[in-house]
């Protein structure tokens, strides 16, 4: 990515992303449709109400995969071989003990969290609590992929990705369709846990066989202190900024549940399509960070502005596609849960309040792309935060008048967006995340 024409990089990066993670989220989407058809709209709730808790626990170790994949594409920029390779041994020895630790916590905390800090119904509090603790028994899966991810991309791989989630998806949906006859909710878990699986054997399978740079000759796979605290020092931030995002969305699922189960469902259908609404822009973003990586380890701060610029013209006419999808497409989507009609229109309000202020969301995205892959990580940090925390307060105040009530749910979103992007533009207009390419100063001291 430090050659040739930015925006054909970036777009020919971006697309494989696009379609990989829409697989991610029919996948997704899959376990919602399945289990709100075969096993009812509780049942449904009961998924959407453990969804924030999984998310809070991912987010746990999304940070230190993002450390070692911004490292990962500054070495690689740099064309430092060595460092690539001892950045690597060290992430997969740190997120699998990392992985292997959430899954405890998760299998130790889901009844609390979801009894107590929930206040989940009791309707559904069954169902909720064995999804998430099968769940949970497969969270090492996903984290083992994110890394293996994120290495790939580094090196401007993100084909290969692709075809990962596809087999994955493919054997998520049916054994879903198997799974969910005989063992209902459990049913549709364990099948999520065994498609995560195979996706991150063959990840790993496929990376330290067939990628040149992750071959490792004898002693060269360690556990390396000095790459563990520079990734560290670049992921924590995210970390933090990921278990903003699940924290806020436990909050914020605390609010829903108080609406009932017509509301709980209604906005679990809702944020499904809201997911796959977001996946080009979260793409762009990603597809952009990685250029920025590889473009700071080499030096070219010009090639990262003009890539700036063109990612976010690319970003606002696929938006403008989105919201279109959103206001007109939405409805006819949301219907295909079989909700009642109270939950049905619930549903179709919560799209079409967000579709109004999508291009918030996609400029805050693709702007925190460029201070990502440069390594200023800080502010991207502070700019989730921000928006989380705008939301959840401003939400619970809105939810005390009585003709707004459950729609503060979604009227609070495109104000934390708001918040959020005014931070991080900011700071890419300064200038000063120019200054913040730590991996790559490092490695042209060596």
């Amino acid at each position: 990515m430090t050659k040739g024409t930015e925006w054909k990089l970036i777009l020919s990066f971006t697309l494989p992303l696009i379609g990989g993670n829409l697989l991610q989220q029919i996948y997704s989407l899959a376990d919602s449709l399945i289990v709100g058809n075969f096993a009812g709209q509780n049942a449904l709730a009961a998924v959407g109400t453990s969804f924030p808790v999984t998310f809070l626990l991912l987010a746990l170790a999304m940070g230190l995969t993002n450390g070692v994949g911004i490292m990962a594409a500054q070495f690689f920029g740099a064309k430092n071989a060595g460092a690539f390779r001892k950045n690597l041994s060290t992430g997969c020895i740190t997120i699998l003990c990392a992985g292997l630790l959430i899954t405890v916590l998760g299998e130790l905390l889901s009844r609390p969290i979801l009894a107590g800090l929930l206040r989940t119904d009791e309707r559904i509090l069954g169902d909720a609590m064995t999804y998430l603790r099968i769940y949970c028994a497969g969270l090492v899966f996903q984290f083992a992929y994110n890394a293996f991810a994120a290495i790939l991309r580094s090196i401007g791989d993100s084909r290969s990705t692709m075809y990962f989630l596809l087999i994955s998806t493919v054997l998520n949906i049916i054994l879903d369709l198997i799974f969910v006859r005989y063992w209902g909710v459990a049913g549709v878990a364990w099948a999520t846990v065994i498609a995560q699986g195979v996706s991150a054997l063959v990840a790993g399978i496929y990376l330290f066989s067939r990628v040149e740079l992750a071959r490792f000759s004898k002693g060269e796979f360690v556990f390396d202190r000095t790459m563990l605290a520079t990734s560290l020092r670049l992921g924590i931030p995210t970390s933090i900024q990921q278990c903003s995002v699940g924290l806020g969305m436990v909050l914020m699922q605390r609010l829903i549940n108080s609406f009932g189960v017509d509301v709980i469902s209604a906005v679990t259908a809702a944020m499904k399509l809201e997911s796959f609404a977001m996946v080009p822009i979260m793409m762009f973003y990603m597809g952009l960070s990685n250029f920025t990586g590889q473009n700071m380890g080499a030096g070219k701060l010009d090639r990262i502005r003009r890539g700036y610029h063109q990612s976010l013209i690319m970003a606002i006419i696929t938006c403008g596609i989105i919201i279109l999808l959103l206001v007109f497409a939405g409805p006819y989507a949301i219907r295909f849960y079989h909700m009642n009609e109270a939950a049905t229109a619930i549903g179709v309000e919560y799209l079409k309040t967000l579709a109004w202020f999508f291009l918030i969301f996609c400029i805050m995205y693709i702007t925190n792309g460029v201070l990502q892959g440069s390594g200023d990580v800080m502010f991207p940090t502070a700019g989730s935060i921000t928006s989380l925390a705008v939301r959840v307060i401003v939400a619970n105040i809105m939810a005390t008048v009585p003709f707004i009530s459950y729609r503060s749910v979604f009227w609070s979103i495109p104000v934390g967006w708001a918040c959020g992007t005014a931070i991080v533009f900011l700071r890419y207009l300064s200038g000063k995340w120019k200054e913040k390419g730590v991996v790559s100063k490092e490695v042209r001291d060596s």
